[in-house]
């Protein structure tokens, strides 16, 4: 008895592992595990069969094999500008009747409950091994998070862009507005200077001097902030550069200080990209005359070049100078940033923030490695 009974579950056993191989029980399972909304329809558009995930997407499930649910009958079908989409015009019909994949279609349906979803649409023909057209196998991918997170971030980078553009409108105005009260502070403190020098004590005389030096400074700060607020605001359009050109226009801009250093600047091969010319004059000046502000005691030694590197160009500049200690790497890229004293080092301190404004408006971008003692490579990128 108990050997009937084994041979009886052994033949269960065989059965069901033959049916677990035939196509239709792979094809079942798989479609149940598959994390979107699939469904198999027929040639006249009729479901044949859906997975639990297609219920969720439909909202309801669909009637099979009664004409109600031909074409996707659950719901509306638009596209993603809120146009509609007729059924026999949707990504399962046009399959059917061009006998070929549609694949990747985003579209919006519109659910029972008025609920909208944006699905990625997949349609697949079906044929016998004859090659005749039987249906189609149609899989529905809800995006609806992703195109809500696509749009929350277009949204963040639309404020974050109108509020860059009213930040550098604001400090434009502002910068341009102070220049007179500044320089006629600057020029009646030197009148000042000039005439009643020596005539008073000598704290009067020395604060007479603070006033002067303070509204110079303040003025060079004033034109700075200025610069800074033009770059990307006025510049021009791109146009073919020639980096080249580019170095030697910096050079000849700086040639009275490379004199007065005594400094060798050179250059290798370098590109022609799609830049404003005269923002790269400024990088190239800038990158190049905070070389020889920050020397050592040797000779100074400037060396520009560039290297093609996949999609982009990366340029640099190096020197010999006294180099940047590691905790300041990041910090000489801040906005009136100093790592020394003006007494020491003239300037503002926005030479290399406004480097690394022209560089990221130009859609690359911009680092420093150093050695204290040493020296410093600037790199920048630019799109090739």
């Amino acid at each position: 008895m108990r050997e009937d009974a084994l041979a009886e579950e052994v033949g269960q056993g065989r059965q069901a592992n033959s049916a677990w191989h035939t196509g239709e029980w792979q094809f079942r399972h798989l479609l149940e595990k598959l994390p979107a909304g699939a469904y198999t329809c027929d040639l006249e558009g009729l479901i044949t069969y859906f997975n639990q995930h297609a219920v969720q997407l439909w909202g309801r499930a669909p009637k099979l094999n009664d004409g109600v649910d031909r074409f996707c009958g659950s719901f509306k079908l638009f596209a993603t500008d809120g146009s509609p989409i007729a059924h026999d015009q949707c990504w399962m019909a046009l399959a059917l009747k061009m006998d070929k994949e549609y694949n990747g279609h985003e579209i919006v349906i519109e659910r029972p409950d008025g609920q909208r979803l944006t699905v990625l649409a997949y349609a697949n023909p079906i044929h016998d091994e004859s090659g005749q057209l039987l249906g189609a196998v149609n899989v529905l991918v809800d995006v609806s998070d992703r195109k809500r997170a696509e749009e929350a971030l277009a949204h963040q980078a639309r404020e974050l862009a109108r509020s860059n553009a009213d930040l550098e409108q604001f400090a434009y105005v502002a910068s341009h507005d102070l220049q007179e009260p500044l320089r006629m502070m600057a020029s009646f403190g030197k009148l000042l200077e000039q005439r009643y020098k020596g005539q008073f004590d000598a704290d009067a005389d020395a604060c007479i001097g603070y006033i002067v030096e303070g509204a110079i400074r303040m003025q060079g700060l004033i034109n700075d902030l200025l610069t800074y607020s033009r770059v990307g605001r006025q510049g021009q359009p791109f146009a073919s550069t020639d980096c080249r050109a580019v170095f030697e226009a910096a050079c000849m801009n700086l040639r009275g200080a490379i004199e007065e250093a005594g400094a060798t600047v050179t250059a290798g091969p370098l590109p022609v990209v799609m830049a404003d010319s005269t923002q790269l004059v400024r990088l190239f000046q800038n990158l190049i005359g905070n070389a020889m502000k920050f020397r050592s005691d040797r000779p100074i030694r400037v060396d520009v070049g560039a290297k093609r590197q996949g999609s982009e160009w990366r340029f640099w500049v190096q020197d010999n100078g006294m180099g940047i200690e590691a905790p300041y790497l990041e910090r000489i890229f801040l906005i009136f940033q100093r790592l020394h004293h003006r007494s020491e080092y003239p300037g503002t301190g926005i030479g290399l923030v406004i480097a690394k404004k022209i560089v990221e408006s130009h859609g690359g971008r911009i680092w420093v490695e150093s050695e204290p003692g040493t020296g410093s490579t600037f790199y920048f990128t630019l799109p090739a």
